[in-house]
């Protein structure tokens, strides 16, 4: 053994001496590390094993006399039995290998024609083209059944509808447009009720981790809360989040749970359970965003006041459009009346079916642009503005229609109530274009929303003056109406107008002025170039 390890030892010696025509002290010292490789790994292994690369066999078309054909790969080429169809290793691609196959497996099949094995290589080719077609088909009508369960999520339909009506009518218009020979692909599009709701939970389970991915990626985040009630008068507690994402910023949905008491202690338990199972941090929540609320934003145990014992650094903002909706619920007494009293209007006519088909024939009749009223709602911000315009545009109708039905006609033919109207339509209307861009406006920031509720509140100013100058053009209706009937406003409606203005004025003041002038302090973050920042260096150095 020991004369065996010599003599391989001087052999390797010898080629590494024929390898390297110039010899240094690092040449020798590789040659010694590869002579111990060899002694560790044994007699089984040489040097010039070492070199030898793997040998890739390919396929001849001659194999197919011994019954082999190959799955047509060119970077892995293996041979595959035309009558197993198993599929033997690289190293197989030999005859006398196939033929042992052949002769061992399949010994009635060793003698016979070589168009036998033709008909077999086309019968395997047939397969395989159609297990492909009906994969692909498989795909695409999975693709399609997610296609269609996103639809019917995003129109709130049962998910019965898939089965019962989309799918039928695919079938329709696939067989009038195209015949009957599609038929069979339309009908493996799974669309069962609990295929449905299984896509359904799919999406919005992937959707949610993608979002909590996403957040889990940004430095920080802001949360805004609401507690609303939906139409079934359970309490939910829906949040939004807001974060980063590369260089933008993003606002997407986070969560709707339920909540049973809707008191502070439950809705940041609730909240803290979500964030945490989540695997959020609360420490890198710096802005919370809700209502005026006190579950929300009291002192003691609010659920602001538990948010910021677990991140301090957390900011509070009161939501902007509740603030401006507060703002427009504070009027005179006068305007209060004529408001209530266009709701008592408008709830006589659309609350008893019988009224409401008879005041839509005569509307029609009329041939008036609207063939309705619209019913006011307390809890959408822009329904006064909305239902108060449609008031006074079906005005003539409503009066018609009320007469010796309702006293309430003998306020529509008082011309005191309807400048009051008019003028409620207006600046209602004026508060819901304020509204819908508090709402979410292209682009919109904590700083341009202040340089809108900035110029709004210099407007009431101007509506102010100019209504005490008997300018009315700032308000359309109210001006209409006074051109059309030659109405001219008493000095009690024109005070009334401006001490709502002058209220208007100051409620915005009262809710924005102290938030405007903090932020006001930072406004170098909208434009930093313009900003005036202290360098303390010399003016002839800067």
């Amino acid at each position: 053994m020991d004369k065996w390890l010599i003599r391989k030892s001087n052999t390797i010696q010898k080629d590494a001496e024929i390898e390297n025509t110039q010899p240094n002290a690092q040449t020798q010292s590789a040659n010694q590390s590869k002579i111990t490789e060899l002694y560790q790994e044994g007699p089984a292994t040489s040097y010039t094993a070492l070199k030898r690369k793997r040998v890739v066999r390919k396929y001849d078309a001659d194999y197919l006399k011994i019954g082999f054909s190959w799955n047509e790969d060119e970077d892995d080429p293996r041979p595959q039995c035309l009558i197993c169809y198993e599929v033997l290793a690289n190293e197989s691609m030999r005859p006398n290998k196939l033929r042992r196959h052949t002769e061992t497996k399949h010994p009635g099949m060793i003698n016979k024609p070589i168009e036998f094995f033709h008909t077999k290589l086309a019968q395997l080719k047939t397969s395989k083209r159609k297990i492909s077609h009906f994969t692909t088909i498989n795909e695409k009508a999975m693709h399609v059944s997610y296609l269609i369960s996103l639809r019917i999520a995003q129109a709130g339909k049962p998910h019965t509808i898939g089965e019962d009506l989309v799918l039928p009518a695919i079938k329709d218009a696939v067989k009038v447009m195209f015949g009957d020979k599609n038929l069979k692909e339309v009908e493996t599009i799974p669309l069962s009720n609990n295929t449905v709701a299984r896509r359904i939970d799919e999406m919005s389970q992937w959707t949610e981790d993608q979002l909590i991915q996403n957040v889990c990626s940004s430095k920080f985040f802001a949360l805004q809360l609401d507690e609303s009630t939906d139409v079934q008068g359970l309490s939910q507690l829906l949040v939004f989040i807001r974060y980063i994402q590369g260089n933008e910023l993003y606002e997407d949905m986070l969560c709707c749970e339920p909540i049973l008491r809707g008191t502070s202690e439950e809705i940041f338990k609730t909240l803290d359970t979500y964030i945490r199972t989540k695997g959020l941090e609360w420490t890198k929540c710096v802005g919370i965003c809700t209502d005026g609320a006190r579950a929300m934003c009291g002192k003691k145990s609010s659920v602001v006041t538990r948010i910021r014992e677990v991140s301090p650094i957390a900011s509070w903002t009161h939501c902007n459009i509740h603030r401006e909706v507060l703002v427009s619920k504070n009027m005179p007494d006068d305007l209060k009346s004529v408001l209530a009293t266009s709701v008592k209007i408008v709830n006589f006519i659309k609350s008893k079916p019988l009224q409401s088909r008879l005041f839509e024939k005569l509307c029609d009749e009329m041939g008036s642009a609207h063939k309705s009223l619209l019913l006011h709602t307390e809890v959408r911000w822009l329904s006064r503005g909305k239902v108060l315009t449609r008031l006074v545009e079906l005005r003539d109708e409503v009066t018609i229609f009320l007469d010796e039905k309702s006293d309430y006609v003998e306020s529509l033919r008082n011309e005191t109530f309807i400048l009051k109207l008019t003028y409620l339509a207006d600046i209602f209307s004026k508060l819901n274009e304020l509204n819908l861009y508090l709402q979410g406006a292209q682009g919109a920031n904590i700083f341009t929303i202040h340089d809108k509720i900035r110029g709004f509140i210099r407007k009431l100013t101007l509506w102010k003056t100019n209504i005490e100058d008997q300018n009315y053009g700032c308000f359309e209706t109210f001006e209409t109406f006074i051109t059309d009937n030659e109405a001219k406003p008493s000095k009690a409606v024109i005070s009334v107008i401006s001490r709502h203005l002058e209220e208007l004025k100051s409620n915005f003041e009262y809710y924005f002025l102290e938030d405007m002038q903090h932020f006001e302090q930072k406004r170098w973050i909208a434009n930093p170039f313009h900003a005036n920042i202290t360098t303390g260096i010399s003016t002839k150095a800067e």
